[in-house]
C-alpha cells in the first residue's frame, strides 16, 4: 500500500487483534470501518475473524480511546430475501447467506457501543458500489462513490448522531430502499444510477431467477447456502 496523501500513514494488520485495533485508532476522532469479508459462498466459520471479531475489537478499542464517531459499513445483503418492492422502513433483517448474517452481528454491536457508551453511529447499509451498473437489480440500489461518501461525512459531522441506519444508494429509478432516515440527516444524493449504465445492461425484466431478479440480494439469495462451520 502507498499513501496517497502527504498526511496518510498505514498501518497493516489484523483488527481482529485487539492490540492492533487500538494502534489503528489512537489519535483519531472518527472511524469508517469499510473491512469484511464478502461473498455468496462463505461460511459462518470464515467469517469469525474478519466480520464479527474484527468489528467487536475496533469498536472496544474506540470505546478505550474515546473515539466519538463510527461508521459501520453494512451491506443491503442484511435484508436480501426480500422481493424487491417489498421492503418498508420497519422491515426486520432477512439476510441473504452467512455474510448478510455477519452484517446484522455488525448492526447489533453497534448500537451496543452507541446505547451504553454514547458513541456515536452511522451504519451505512451499501447497495451496489461498482463503477458502472451492470442490470436492472443494481440499478435500484446503485451507489456513487461521492454519494457514499456524503454519507460518511454527514456520519462523521452532525453533532445530533445517535445510532442511525441509512441506506448506501444514490438517485434510482424505483428504489429498493426507503431512506427517509438519510434525507432527514441531510443526504442529498447527486447522481443517477441510469446515468451509469454499462455497454452490456441487462433489464430487470430479462434476469433469470438464477441472476437473482427476485431477491434484493440477487445471486447471493440464490446460491446454494455452505456448511456453517465449513473451513476453506
Amino acid at each position: 500500500m502507498d499513501p496517497i496523501g502527504a498526511d496518510d500513514e498505514i498501518l497493516l494488520g489484523d483488527l481482529a487483534d485487539p492490540e492492533v485495533a487500538r494502534a489503528a485508532v489512537k489519535d483519531v476522532s472518527a472511524v469508517v470501518h469499510l473491512a469484511g469479508l464478502v461473498s455468496p459462498s462463505v461460511s459462518f466459520e470464515e467469517t469469525l475473524a474478519p466480520n464479527y471479531r474484527a468489528v467487536l475489537s475496533l469498536l472496544e478499542a474506540c470505546r478505550l480511546a474515546n473515539v466519538r464517531r463510527f461508521i459501520f459499513a453494512s451491506s443491503h445483503h442484511i435484508v436480501g430475501l426480500y422481493p424487491p418492492g417489498s421492503l418498508t422502513a420497519a422491515a426486520p433483517p432477512a439476510p441473504d447467506g452467512f455474510y448478510g448474517l455477519s452484517k446484522a452481528f455488525g448492526e447489533a454491536a453497534c448500537a451496543l457501543y452507541s446505547r451504553r457508551f454514547g458513541l456515536g453511529v452511522l451504519i451505512v447499509r451499501i447497495g451496489n458500489a461498482d463503477p458502472t451498473v451492470v442490470d436492472g437489480r443494481r440499478e435500484r440500489l446503485w451507489v456513487s462513490a461521492r454519494d457514499l461518501v456524503q454519507l460518511f461525512t454527514l456520519g462523521i459531522e452532525r453533532s445530533e448522531l445517535n445510532c442511525e441506519i441509512v441506506y448506501g444508494a444514490s438517485n434510482c429509478p424505483a428504489p429498493f430502499f426507503p431512506n427517509e432516515e438519510a434525507r432527514q440527516l441531510g443526504y442529498l444524493p447527486i447522481d443517477h444510477a441510469a446515468a451509469f449504465r454499462a455497454e452490456n445492461f441487462l433489464s430487470l425484466s430479462e434476469m433469470s431467477a438464477a441472476q437473482g431478479a427476485y431477491y434484493i440480494g440477487g445471486s447471493f439469495a440464490t446460491t446454494p447456502l455452505p456448511e456453517p462451520f465449513l473451513h476453506s
